[in-house]
């Protein structure tokens, strides 16, 4: 008998529907689980236990074991997560994995179909969005099956093959052919569940032993990692290489331990359940668990051997780049708007401590080091919107909710309120520069008067960034309170400085006015920020 048209056909076709099944369902599963999963990660603590189970839960929903880790780098890149709890993390994401596999070794076409219809229905007829994301993940779902039944019925034939057989069960009598073969084919694939999957249609037909499915199951447990550990390779981000080489560790250590004993591993998932797909499956779960309990306890160690044996190579020139806000969390929108709330925060920060906080000095002083700091920071500033602007309208390429869209398109106008302000400051900065530069000697009544203004809007600032980090949407109430006050307070400045010198209106007198008016300009940037935030 030899290979048809037919079998490569639905084999992969089965293949591309298993993995629009699986997309289709993490697409509407994350939408289900947005919020929660943005709750859970806000609340994780460092207990490596509770990060393993959110490594679980966020792999259920991503339907990636790979997906979630290549997160989890970019969440330590991005201070959101130290290492040891992306440690855990890494090791609870192949439990999530497990879930999938598990469901997909019962044979359930027909009840897939029904789901599929189900599906369809919800999310075509029901006008609650709720009720069309199920739908969506029930299509995905029953995708996922359909895809099954395909690649079992592609290889069928193979029972037929002694050769097959024969050349399958030399991954189980030789287990480093069988850990091989796993590694290359879950790396090659990308995803670990598409080559389980693959595995149980092959145990379905009868064409693996036991032996061979241990094997390529711990193979599988490598290859997972590769994707990971291969783009780390090279990367500036020291914790990337870090997360990546321990998530490799774990599995190639835990293969080296646990295939001596494989005939009574064999005989244990023998005894978990009668059927070959189900031993795919088990054999998966007790492995994993297996790892799971071997280095779980012991996270904190290896992150301080992993802190202290891989560095980081010193970077020569400065670089402009995102601090919290990643490509990789850019698959789950909830969390890339959780990132880009902190990078707002943090643009707002770097512009109070380099800039707005420089002006009573350079004011005062006229001393060129601080007009020079802020022209610099005002430059990072520029490009720091570009990329947050990028990040942003990429973010619009995903499947999001209403409010998800909402909050990423105030977001886009926070961040060019930020520059807007920076711009303001550099033009304060340069104005300042002039009266020095003229060689205008500043009368202490307008130094008093523009400290006074500058340290009225300066509470708006502080009150801002502590909105940004607490969400009291009580403070919006004050701040739009003292902006009324610094309304009123501009108005009574430019009469006073005004009235003051209506016979001897000089050009230095003509420059403080324009500096309060431009105090005035940040104090209203501030405002539209905390009520865009209230939205």
């Amino acid at each position: 008998m030899t290979i048809t048209l037919n079998m490569v056909a639905q084999l992969l076709g089965g293949l591309g529907l298993f993995f629009y099944g699986v997309n289709t369902l993490a697409d509407g599963l994350q939408k289900l689980a947005a919020n929660k999963l943005r709750n859970i990660l806000e609340s994780l603590t460092r207990n490596s236990f509770s990060a393993a189970i959110f490594g679980t839960a966020m792999t259920i929903v991503l339907q990636s074991s790979a997906a979630s880790t290549v997160m989890v780098v970019e969440f330590v890149n991005s201070g959101l997560l130290s290492l040891t709890q992306a440690l855990g993390i890494s090791l609870g994401s192949s439990l999530g994995t497990y879930v999938l596999i598990k469901l997909i070794s019962f044979p359930f076409i027909d009840f897939a179909l029904i789901l599929i219809f189900i599906g369809f229905i919800s999310f075509l007829i029901m006008k609650s969005v709720k009720a069309r994301r199920a739908g969506q993940s029930l299509i995905g779902f029953g995708c996922v099956f359909i895809g099954m039944s395909f690649m079992s019925g592609a290889f069928s034939p193979l029972k037929n093959m002694p050769g097959v057989y024969s050349f399958l069960h030399h991954f189980g009598s030789i287990p480093i052919l069988g850990i091989l073969a796993g590694l290359v084919l879950t790396a090659l694939m990308q995803s670990s569940s598409a080559f389980l999957a693959v595995m149980i249609s092959l145990a379905n037909n009868g064409l693996l032993s036991i032996q061979a499915i241990i094997a390529l199951v711990m193979g599988a447990h490598i290859g997972g990692t590769m994707t990971t550990l291969l783009s780390s390779l090279g990367t500036e981000k020291v914790d990337a290489l870090r997360v990546a080489l321990a998530n490799s560790l774990y599995r190639i250590i835990a293969a080296v331990l646990l295939m001596p004993f494989s005939a009574e591993f064999a005989r244990f998932i023998q005894w978990t359940t009668p059927d070959l797909a189900g031993e795919v499956a088990n054999a998966y779960l007790f492995s994993t668990l297996f790892i799971v309990i071997l280095f779980l306890p012991f996270n904190h160690i290896l992150a301080r051997v992993l802190i202290r044996f891989v560095r980081s190579a010193k970077r020569e020139a400065k670089e402009i780049r995102l601090k919290y806000m990643t490509k990789a969390s850019l698959e789950i929108p909830t969390i890339a708007l959780n990132q880009a709330g902190q990078e707002i925060r943090w643009q707002g920060q770097k512009i109070l401590e380099h800039m707005y906080e420089l002006l009573p000095r350079t004011i005062s002083t006229g001393d060129p080091r601080w007009i020079t700091e802020i022209e610099e920071t005002e430059k990072e500033i520029d490009q720091y919107y570009m990329l947050i602007a990028k990040y942003l309208a990429s973010l619009f390429n995903q499947s999001m909710t209403q409010d998800q869209i909402v909050r990423t398109h105030n977001y886009q106008l926070i961040a060019k309120e930020w520059e807007y302000l920076a711009d303001r400051i550099i033009v304060m900065a340069r104005f300042i520069q002039k009266l020095y530069s003229d060689g205008t000697v500043i009368p202490p009544e307008d130094l008093e008067r523009f400290h006074h203004l500058y340290s009225t809007v300066s509470k708006n600032f502080l009150d801002l960034l502590l909105l940004l980090d607490t969400r009291d949407h009580t403070l919006l109430s004050r701040i739009t309170s003292v902006h009324d006050e610094i309304t009123e307070l501009y108005k009574t400045l430019q009469i006073g400085t005004v009235c003051d010198h209506e016979e001897d209106f000089t050009s230095e007198k003509n420059i403080m006015l324009d500096l309060y008016n431009l105090l005035f300009r940040i104090s209203e940037h501030l405002k539209n920020i905390a009520t865009m935030i209230n939205d």
